[in-house]
């Protein structure tokens, strides 16, 4: 009867289901001739996780095992089915989506069952050819194998994620195993399905096992080692004898027991020469088997890891959130097989891809930001609180300064725009192309030349403004209301109108700034941003960020810009997404948790860091 060898391959078990793969050999040797070696292959989706979808995988099984093995009847072939078409009626019940695939090999014959979408396939002389594939009813079939079939016994998703060419593929000249390695990187790549696995069996020639007739015994010491010296012991013992000093030796009567004694120390010094080596090469070889179990362990998770970050390099246009997700799970991999300290070449490759792709395929870009403008040359002591940007300028106030500068981005020229004997207490600062506007405790200025009063008070408490398109716009925390005033000829401004809808109810008491690009973004404490357009709330959610945004300190979003940016002191960071939030970028650096405020131009290619005492300046990579 031929012998089986067989490798497993099993996705990873989760919310889309699991998957186990079983190889019974009954104990009693009556059984093994009756009943033979049984394997199964179990898929269910559940919904069942963890310590919950163990016990009904094991009950599952055992089930089976017991009802196989135990089974009165005498054709294996009808055993397997009944027992079968049991566990499906006993456990399809539950409401759970069971896959059964499992095989019997007994006197020299296979015999195989299937139900619920597995597939047996068998590939003979390297021709891939279907046994079964089952549907919503049991299938069983049976024949006789040769040597050197391989049957693989697969679920429904492992046919899915591994096609027939891939499979016959990786079947030609390979035993089970290394077959499963190079398999284990399509079951674990793209979509997780959890329900993904196998069993893969070669039919092989079982050895002859003859009597051995045992030689007469001999009467020097034998030394029986697995491990081969380079060179052989006899020539050895020749060499060693041929150092030794050469004595005669006169026999005479009293001088025998002398000899003995002479030869007896000669064979003990060989012996513990040959034990010393015995001993070392026994060291080598466990050390040998022990590196080989870790080459064992780290290469199908490599293999992984290498098709995770190929794959994420090729969707990162296409798909950017399955190119990030498949990136991080490479890296966590990369991760595993460092800690096991294995040193191969193909886990340098690795590291040095995941890091040459990181950028494109993450978004991620470690910056230091460069020193921009050092604000205490344009005035001495200045500390900018607020920054504002429109039409390829910069201005900065200075509340408690009561001052206000302005810088042209493109050139870094600056000026001062007004001091404290023009401006009082300024509040906040807002911009338009070359106008800029300061809000004063009696309504809103216009500085040229000295201040020019545009907008009356009307709101009461803590407010702030905004220029979006010629108008201006005025929240009132306090008031729950943003009012706007459209733009007029003559620098002048209409009179207020309310941009909210009547029935948008907002409250402003705790809003920490305020950013527009036609949508209106409020950022609130602990990251909280409410977006709101045409006057009424519309859905806006931070996602796609690794690792998750902590708190966002400042944000900027301008109507020249196609993203808003999120400053993250805490994470040292600026993080940028999409008018939804949807992720797309981030830039690292120690230095970027200094900032206060932040402006970006996307014209120029540039993200603008308010210090306090300076700017710096980021260069902007993702556009």
């Amino acid at each position: 009867m031929l012998r089986i060898t067989s490798a497993k391959v099993t996705a990873s078990p989760g919310a889309s289901g699991w998957v186990q793969v079983h190889a019974f050999s009954p104990a009693k040797s009556e059984e093994a001739k009756s009943k033979g070696q049984l394997f199964v292959v179990v898929a269910s989706k559940n919904g069942k996780e963890g310590i919950e979808a163990i016990s009904f995988e094991r009950e599952i099984v055992s089930r089976f095992r017991e009802g196989y093995y135990s089974s009165p009847q005498e054709k294996t072939f009808d055993i397997l089915d009944g027992v079968t078409r049991k566990v499906v009626s006993e456990f399809g019940s539950e409401g759970s989506e069971i896959e059964i695939v499992c095989l019997a090999y007994t006197d020299g014959v296979v015999y195989t069952s299937a139900y619920g979408g597995g597939r047996v396939l068998i590939n003979r002389e390297g021709a891939l050819a279907s046994i079964l594939e089952s549907g919503q009813d049991v299938v069983t079939a049976s024949g006789f194998p040769k040597a050197e079939d391989v049957i693989v016994l697969g679920t429904k998703a492992f046919f899915e994620k591994v096609s027939t060419s891939d499979l016959k593929e990786r079947l030609v000249e390979r035993n089970p195993e290394t077959a499963v390695e190079s398999l284990a990187p399509l079951v674990y790549g793209g979509n997780e399905i959890g329900t993904a696995g196998a069993i893969i069996m070669k039919f092989e020639a079982d050895i002859d096992f003859r009597p051995i007739i045992k030689p007469e015994p001999v009467q020097k010491p034998v030394v029986k080692s697995e491990i081969r010296p380079s060179i052989s012991i006899g020539k050895f013992l020749g060499d060693l004898t041929k150092k030794l000093p050469r004595r005669n030796i006169y026999i005479k009567p009293g001088m025998q027991d002398e000899a003995i004694s002479q030869n007896r120390k000669l064979t003990l010094s060989v012996g513990v020469i040959l034990l010393v080596i015995l001993t070392i090469s026994i060291g080598f070889g466990i050390r040998q088997k022990r590196v080989n179990d870790q080459k064992k362990e780290y290469q199908g998770i490599l293999a992984q890891a290498t098709s995770e970050v190929d794959k994420a390099i090729s969707l990162a246009s296409s798909d950017p959130e399955a190119s990030r997700q498949l990136f991080l799970d490479s890296e966590q991999k990369l991760a595993q097989i460092q800690g096991l300290k294995v040193r191969d070449e193909k886990i340098d490759e690795l590291q040095k891809k995941i890091e040459d792709s990181r950028a494109a395929v993450l978004g991620e870009y470690t910056v230091e930001p460069a020193l921009f403008l050092d604000l205490g040359l344009l005035s001495s002591g200045f500390t900018g609180d607020t920054v504002s940007s429109s039409g390829g300028n910069i201005y900065i106030l200075d509340k408690a300064g009561a001052r206000v500068v302005s810088i042209t981005t493109s050139t870094k020229k600056s000026e001062v725009v007004s001091g404290p004997t023009v401006i009082e207490n300024p509040q906040d600062l807002a911009s338009y192309e070359d106008r800029v506007f300061v809000l004063l405790s009696d309504g809103i200025y216009s500085l040229d030349k000295g201040k020019t009063k545009v907008v009356e008070k009307t709101w009461s408490g803590d407010a702030f403004i905004y220029s979006f398109a010629g108008n201006l716009y005025i929240m009132d925390k306090s008031g729950g209301a943003i009012y706007r005033y459209s733009g007029l000829s003559a620098n002048t401004f209409g009179t207020q109108q309310s941009w909210l809808s009547s029935s948008t109810k907002a409250d402003f008491t705790n809003a920490l700034g305020w950013g527009m690009n036609g949508a209106v973004y409020v950022l609130y404490p602990n990251s909280r941003i409410l977006k709101y357009s045409l006057g009424s709330p519309q859905s806006f959610s931070v996602s796609g960020v690794s690792p998750e945004i902590g708190n966002v300190d400042a944000l900027n979003a301008d109507p020249d810009n196609q993203y808003v940016y999120l400053l993250d002191r805490a994470g040292k960071r600026v993080v940028v997404v999409d008018k939804n939030g949807k992720y797309k970028a981030q830039y690292i650096h120690e230095r970027i948790s200094e900032a206060v405020k932040i402006v970006v131009s996307e014209e120029d290619s540039k993200i603008i860091l308010l210090t306090g005492e300076k700017l710096l300046s980021i260069d902007l990579r993702h556009l």
